[in-house]
């Protein structure tokens, strides 16, 4: 090997902690975050999460819509929406999605967000408590019970039993 490619190479590598020293990299990592979490904008969290939820409304009902109207479209000319084409299907459909964005109460924005993160929390935690009580009904199947599968319905209630308990915990914490 090349004694310049091994200064190069030996070089490159004292940088990570030439940064990490100096503190860089921690205020990179808090740049990216301020993005991630939209905190950059100085709003508060209310209006962050209204602002980007009217965003993801805008895009669902921008693709429905044109491709309803795309899909209503044909090429014979007896379909009913057979006289649009794509630029005019785009442009009905980036009319009607920003109206429905904009006039939509941030409220009711803000009311379903809770209703499906409320689904989503309870299919994440109680699809495992379910199928862990399933798991210790049906298995190891009819008559073949040893002292292994015993132990192993024992770890999976102590798994359910804290799983259950942390659940508790939490949700007592919070109310």
């Amino acid at each position: 090997m090349n004694t310049k490619w091994l200064v190069a190479v030996l070089s490159l590598l004292s940088l990570p902690f030439v940064a990490a020293e100096s503190g860089i990299f921690s205020n990179i990592w808090y740049k990216v975050l301020s993005i991630g979490n939209l905190s950059f904008l100085g709003l508060s969290d209310g209006s962050i999460v209204a602002a980007f939820v009217r965003i993801l409304i805008w895009l669902l009902l921008f693709t429905v819509f044109f491709a309803v109207i795309i899909g209503l479209g044909g090429k014979e000319g007896t379909a009913p929406m057979s006289f649009f084409n794509r630029g005019q299907a785009g442009l009905i459909a980036a009319i009607i999605a920003t109206i429905g964005a904009i006039f939509l109460p941030a409220q009711v924005l803000l009311a379903t967000g809770v209703g499906w993160a409320t689904a989503i929390a309870l299919l994440l935690i109680g699809g495992p408590v379910v199928g862990i009580g399933v798991l210790l009904m049906k298995y190891p199947g009819q008559g073949q019970e040893t002292k292994m599968t015993v132990l192993i319905k024992l770890v999976l209630c102590l798994l359910l039993f804290w799983i259950l308990t942390a659940m508790k915990f939490h949700v007592t914490r919070m109310m």
